[in-house]
C-alpha cells in the first residue's frame, strides 16, 4: 500500500470516511471505530463499510467480531469489511479503500499528534476525525495538548468527540459535563458512550453479541454514525 498512486475521489454517499484516534491508549478506540463500520454496516453501506486496523497494535478484533473469509479482507456478518494496514500511513489506507468504492473507518490509534498532520492534508478533507477520550481526570488532562494542537491546526472544529466509560462504577457524569462544556462550540460534536456490559466483558462482539447492548449503547452508535452523515 505504497503511495496515493494520483488523485482519487470518495465513494458517491452521503457517509464520510472517518479516522478515529484516541487521546491515550486503553480508552476504546478500536471497539468505538469498529463498531461503527459495523453500524454503517447493518444500516446504511453494507460491504462498503470498512474498518481499517491502523493503529499499528496486535489487536484482536478480527477473532472478536468473527470475521471470515480472504485474511487480505475478512467480512463480518455485517458485511463490515477488515483490513489490515500495518505499517501504512492513514492517507494511504483512506485512499487504498476508495479506490475499492469502500467507504473506510480507520483505527489509528493512540497516535492523534503523530497523525494530525495527514488529517490536516487537502486529500483527507471530506473524512470525519473522531477523539476518545477516557472520563477520568487523569486522562483528560493528558488530552490537554492533543485538544490544544488540533484546534491550533484548524482540526479541531470539525473533529466528533467520544467519551467513553470502561468502568461499570466510575461516576463520568461530572467529567463529561466539564468536558462538553470545554469544547462545546469548538468541536462538530461529542458524544458520550456509557458502560456496555458485553464490552466490559472483553469477549464476542459478533452480530449476536451486538444482540446483546444495551439501548443506550445503540443510541450513542446511531449518534456517532449520524455524526458522520454530509448534511
Amino acid at each position: 500500500m505504497q503511495g496515493h498512486g494520483g488523485p482519487v475521489s470518495p465513494p458517491s454517499t452521503n457517509e464520510r470516511s472517518v479516522v478515529v484516534c484516541g487521546t491515550a491508549g486503553g480508552v476504546g478506540t478500536s471497539i468505538i471505530s469498529a463498531l461503527l463500520a459495523e453500524y454503517r454496516a447493518a444500516t446504511s453501506l453494507g460491504g462498503a463499510s470498512w474498518w481499517v486496523d491502523a493503529a499499528g497494535n496486535d489487536g484482536d478484533l478480527h477473532q472478536r467480531l468473527r470475521a471470515t473469509g480472504d485474511e487480505a479482507l475478512l467480512r463480518t456478518a455485517a458485511g463490515t469489511g477488515l483490513l489490515p494496514a500495518p505499517e501504512a500511513a492513514i492517507t494511504d489506507v483512506v485512499v487504498h479503500a476508495w479506490r475499492f468504492g469502500a467507504v473506510p473507518v480507520v483505527d489509528a490509534g493512540a497516535r492523534p499528534l503523530t497523525v494530525l498532520p495527514e488529517l490536516c492534508e487537502p486529500e483527507l478533507s471530506d473524512v470525519t476525525p473522531v477523539l476518545v477520550v477516557g472520563p477520568r481526570p487523569d486522562l483528560l488532562n493528558r488530552s490537554r495538548e492533543v485538544f490544544s494542537e488540533w484546534e491550533h491546526a484548524g482540526l479541531l472544529q470539525r473533529t466528533i468527540v467520544v467519551i467513553c466509560c470502561q468502568v461499570p462504577t466510575l461516576n463520568h457524569q461530572a467529567l463529561t459535563g466539564m468536558l462538553t462544556d470545554a469544547v462545546t462550540g469548538q468541536v462538530a460534536g461529542v458524544i458520550g458512550m456509557e458502560y456496555e456490559p458485553v464490552l466490559g466483558a472483553g469477549t464476542s462482539l459478533d452480530k449476536v453479541a451486538q444482540q446483546q447492548f444495551l439501548p443506550t449503547t445503540w443510541e450513542s452508535l446511531q449518534r456517532l454514525a449520524a455524526s458522520t452523515v454530509v448534511r
